[in-house]
C-alpha cells in the first residue's frame, strides 16, 4: 500500500505510535542493515530529513513488529 505522506498520517502516527518502516520490522537485520527475506528497502525506511513530506509512504505486506 502506498500513500502520501501528509498532515494527517503525520499526526496518526504521533497519536497511535505507528509502526511500518524497516527500522520497526522484525524481519530487519540491524547489523547488515537487510531484510531478512531480501526485500529490497529503499521504500520502506523511516522518513528522514525536510523532504519528509514529500515523502511517499510504502508499506511492506510482510512487516512483522518487533
Amino acid at each position: 500500500m502506498r500513500l502520501t505522506w501528509n498532515a494527517t498520517f503525520g499526526q496518526e502516527v504521533e497519536a497511535f505510535d505507528l509502526r511500518y518502516c524497516c527500522e520497526d520490522c522484525g524481519l530487519f537485520d540491524t547489523v547488515v542493515q537487510r531484510c531478512a527475506h531480501g526485500w529490497p528497502l529503499a521504500d520502506h525506511r523511516l522518513p528522514r530529513g525536510p523532504d519528509q513530506a514529500q515523502r511517499e509512504v510504502v508499506f511492506c505486506k510482510e512487516f512483522e513488529l518487533r
